[in-house]
């Protein structure tokens, strides 16, 4: 919930500094400076700190020829093991990029350009959306073996159940 407050209002931001920007080009024949810079890390922030509420949501798409028709048990099972691979291929990016954030930050990574934009709080901010989404599926996982309960989505929410 909190997550989706935050990029709720960074959309809000987005929207503003788009709308400057575009009137500043339109009226004044000024563009904002570093606005699109600013607008490429309010959309990095907005997909990945997005991701493991859309997971814990079970808003990711998914591909149901095969798990729709297996019995109950089966499809938990089926679901412990891709939620555990999906848990371990997560981890093992969320390991890169933080990896990557640490260098960018240490060398004060920036882009080029008329403004120069510091690169490295986008990868943190990667590096962070793709850590909570590793523990979102390793909690998918736990739920799936049963040593967790499973969560309900609000049955005011469409997109509550996975297809």
């Amino acid at each position: 919930m909190r997550l989706a407050v935050v990029n709720g209002f960074l959309t809000l931001m987005t929207m503003v500094l788009i709308v400057v920007d575009v009137a500043g080009r339109a009226f004044l024949n000024r563009p904002l400076r570093g606005g699109n810079e600013l607008a490429v890390l309010f959309l990095v922030s907005l997909v990945y700190l997005g991701m493991a509420a859309a997971q814990k949501e079970r808003h990711h798409f998914s591909i149901d020829l095969v798990r729709g028709r297996l019995p109950e048990r089966a499809r938990r099972v089926l679901d412990a093991i891709t939620g555990a691979i999906a848990a371990a291929l997560i981890g093992f990016l969320t390991w890169l990029a933080a990896d990557l954030a640490w260098t960018s930050t240490l060398s004060g990574e920036a882009s080029y350009g008329i403004v120069s934009f510091p690169v490295w709080p986008s990868r943190i901010l990667i590096a962070v959306g793709l850590f909570c989404l590793t523990v979102q599926f390793l909690f998918d996982f736990l739920r799936n073996l049963g040593a967790l309960p499973h969560h309900e989505a609000d049955p005011g929410e469409a997109g509550g159940e996975q297809t």
